[in-house]
């Protein structure tokens, strides 16, 4: 994948920030959190733990786009959690479990690395399949693994939130592959959850018309016929919602007010019951600071 670039950034409105990792090919981090950022890469990397680089770095390695942050997220298998929060302790951050069940925080006042090792919504994992995939890359002068273009589309299917909507970096990185994706394992991965992967491969077509060439026919057949098929099916009426799975504030009406049960509620609660998690939660590497509620939608 080439990262996408203006032809000419000297005309483009750019911040000094966005016109300097333009220009050099670099990631701009100011001065206090990339020296944070470096010593928790190498903190991880001297411990031998396994993670990859994703976020607003993952997006600027594959499409250029650049977006100023406050943190960096690096994920994890959950069996790899505990160590890398040992390691992170010892090199003197503030080790917080801040949603049990998918993101944890190395501190270091006033900024943060994330620890995510699953999904807001319950649904998944983080699994081998990120790290395997992942491409080689630097990042504060460390070298690290950037999350891999398949998987962030994935977990980008269910950021609908109105204050966040992921589908232009899904469009993005659609567009920066130049089509070559696993679009098999994507498919695989998205599992019942097709019906988001179609409705975001409908609207690449729509943004970029003269690259919709890009999504291979015959994906967008087999969603189109499951979508066919799924016409004809009777429903139930249940009080049943999956909005919660993409967005915990447009649909928190459906569950507070309109009696609908809430799939995202459930599959939290499957995902706090894992062994894994469970085994986490009850390491003493901890502060005890954690929040309420299942955190933004990431």
């Amino acid at each position: 994948m080439t990262p996408l670039r203006p032809p000419d950034v000297d005309r483009m409105d750019l911040t000094d920030q966005e016109r300097r990792s333009r220009t050099q090919s670099e990631f701009w981090i100011g001065e206090e959190p990339r020296e944070l950022y470096q010593r928790a890469l190498r903190t991880l990397n001297a411990a031998g733990v396994p993670y990859v680089v994703s976020g607003a770095f993952a997006i600027y390695h594959y499409t250029g786009i650049y977006r100023e942050t406050k943190d960096l997220d690096l994920l994890l298998e959950p069996r790899h959690v505990v160590p890398a929060a040992k390691a992170l302790k010892q090199a003197g951050f503030r080790m917080t479990l801040e949603q049990p069940h998918w993101i944890a925080k190395a501190k270091s006042d006033p900024h943060f690395v994330d620890l995510i090792f699953g999904i807001a919504n319950g649904l998944a994992f983080i699994d081998e399949d990120w790290h395997r995939h992942s491409r080689a890359a630097t990042l504060a002068g460390e070298p690290i693994r950037v999350s891999p273009p398949e998987e962030m589309i994935w977990h980008r299917l269910f950021i609908s939130e109105r204050h966040r909507y992921d589908l232009g970096d899904t469009v993005h990185l659609i567009l920066a592959s130049d089509g070559q994706l696993d679009w098999d394992r994507l498919l695989r991965k998205t599992g019942e959850h097709w019906p988001l992967l179609l409705t975001h491969l409908i609207l690449f077509r729509y943004v970029y018309p003269e690259f919709a060439d890009y999504v291979p026919g015959a994906l967008m057949q087999e969603l189109l016929q499951r979508q066919a098929a799924d016409l004809g099916r009777q429903g139930s009426r249940e009080l049943v919602t999956r909005g919660p799975l993409i967005s915990l504030f447009s649909f928190r009406i459906d569950v507070k007010e309109w009696g609908f049960r809430d799939l995202r509620q459930a599959a939290v609660a499957r995902a706090l019951q894992d062994p894994m998690v469970q085994s986490i939660v009850r390491s003493p590497v901890w502060e005890k600071e954690q929040a309420e509620g299942d955190g933004h939608p990431a």
